[in-house]
C-alpha cells in the first residue's frame, strides 16, 4: 500500500511540474509579446490597431493563466491534505508498532528474573532444578545410599524432574498477560 501512495505521489509531483513549466512557457510568451516595439514605419492608427489585438490576445492568456494557476493552486492543497492524512495513519501505525515491541521487550526482559525487595534477580528454571537434583544426589552420597542412586527409579525421577521444568519454562514463556 505504501508503494501505491509513492507512486501516486511521484505521479501528481510529475504532473504539477509539467504544468508549472507550462505555466512557465505562457508567461514568457506574454513577456515577450508585451515587450514587441511597434517599428515606426507603421502609420499611427494600424499600430494601435495592431497593439489593441496583441493586448486582447495578451489579457486572454493572462486570464487563462490565472484561472490555471488557481487549479494549480487548489490541485496542490488536495494533494498536501493527501499526503498528510496517509501520513498521520502511517505515523499512527508504527507509534502503535513501537509501544507493541516495547511492551514485548518488557515481557521479555523481565520474564527470568524474579523481585527481592527492590532487585531483579535473573533465575533459570533449569539451573535451579538440577542443582536441586546435585543437592539430593549428593546428600545421598553423603549417606552413602548407593543402592538408591544405582536404581533406574531415581534415574527416571531426574529425567521427570528435568523435564518438568522444561515444560514449567516453556508453559511460563509462552503464557499471555493482559
Amino acid at each position: 500500500m505504501s508503494d501505491e501512495i509513492k507512486d501516486d505521489t511521484h505521479g501528481r509531483i510529475e504532473s504539477f511540474d509539467q504544468s508549472v513549466r507550462s505555466l512557465e512557457r505562457r508567461l514568457r510568451a506574454v513577456e515577450r509579446r508585451l515587450s514587441i516595439e511597434v517599428p515606426s514605419e507603421d502609420s499611427a492608427g494600424s499600430a494601435f490597431d495592431n497593439t489593441e489585438k496583441i493586448l486582447q490576445q495578451t489579457r486572454t492568456e493572462l486570464s487563462a493563466l490565472v484561472e490555471e494557476f488557481g487549479t494549480l493552486k487548489t490541485d496542490v492543497c488536495n494533494f498536501k491534505e493527501i499526503v498528510q492524512g496517509s501520513l498521520r495513519a502511517d505515523m499512527d501505525k508504527l507509534s502503535d508498532s513501537i509501544l507493541q515491541f516495547d511492551s514485548r521487550l518488557d515481557k521479555l526482559e523481565n520474564q527470568n528474573k524474579i523481585t527481592i525487595g527492590s532487585i531483579k534477580v535473573p533465575v533459570e528454571l533449569s539451573g535451579v532444578v538440577g542443582a536441586g537434583v546435585l543437592l539430593v544426589t549428593g546428600t545421598l552420597i553423603f549417606a552413602d545410599r548407593w543402592d538408591i542412586i544405582r536404581s533406574p527409579y531415581f534415574s527416571f525421577g531426574i529425567a521427570g524432574v528435568l523435564a518438568a521444568a522444561v515444560f514449567v519454562k516453556f508453559y511460563l514463556a509462552n503464557k499471555t498477560t493482559d
